[in-house]
């Protein structure tokens, strides 16, 4: 493995401890600043690994990205109502304590979530699970489980369980659509979500 490219995986181990946790007065900032450095290395390195759309017209994805978006919205609801009946909602409420006590909830923060879910599919959905597919002998017919485990492990360090299990799920959700309908899907898949359960639709416990 060349340096750069163990560089490349190995830099959300360092970018996620630093925005969720050192940085957590200005979170949502550093998780952009951080997701547009991981999506600049994988359109410099991998660029040729990240498939945009996969046996569809545009419309077509974009449409069944939109789609997804609705059936995650609706998991991740039915996942707060869950926490707050183990008692973990404080967890939830904290998620939004970090995104709201950094930018509130202006137009500057659905720009920031726009971008950063842009960023974060170009590098896990994209250059991370394109490089699996074709330099790993265990995950070439399954990229996205790597995608999804590796998306899940980072979120550990942001020592909140309901993060944890959030990243599973959308790592699972959105890693699966790219591998199917290309990162245009999986952009609108995340896009739509975190719009709807952090500005427009949130899940308060």
């Amino acid at each position: 493995m060349k340096a750069t490219e163990a560089l490349y995986l190995l830099l959300p181990l360092v970018l996620w401890p630093l925005s969720f946790i050192v940085l957590k007065s200005v979170f949502i900032y550093a998780l952009a600043a951080s997701t547009a450095i991981l999506a600049a290395l994988s359109l410099i390195l991998f660029r040729k690994k990240i498939v945009w759309v996969r046996g569809r017209s545009k419309l077509t994805v974009l449409a069944f990205g939109a789609a997804v978006s609705i059936v995650l919205y609706a998991i991740f609801a039915a996942g707060g109502s869950v926490a707050t009946y183990l008692g973990l909602g404080s967890y939830v409420s904290s998620v939004y304590a970090s995104i709201y006590g950094s930018s509130g909830a202006g137009v500057s923060t659905i720009v920031l979530l726009a971008l950063i879910g842009v960023f974060e599919e170009i590098y896990w959905r994209g250059g991370l699970q394109g490089y699996a597919e074709s330099n790993s002998a265990r995950f070439a017919k399954a990229p996205w489980m790597a995608s999804t485990a590796y998306y899940t492990l980072v979120h550990i360090s942001t020592l909140n369980p309901i993060l944890v299990v959030a990243a599973l799920f959308v790592g699972l959700v959105t890693s699966l659509v790219a591998y199917k309908a290309g990162i245009l899907a999986s952009m609108m898949t995340h896009i739509l979500w975190i719009e709807a359960i952090v500005i427009f639709f949130p899940v308060i416990v």
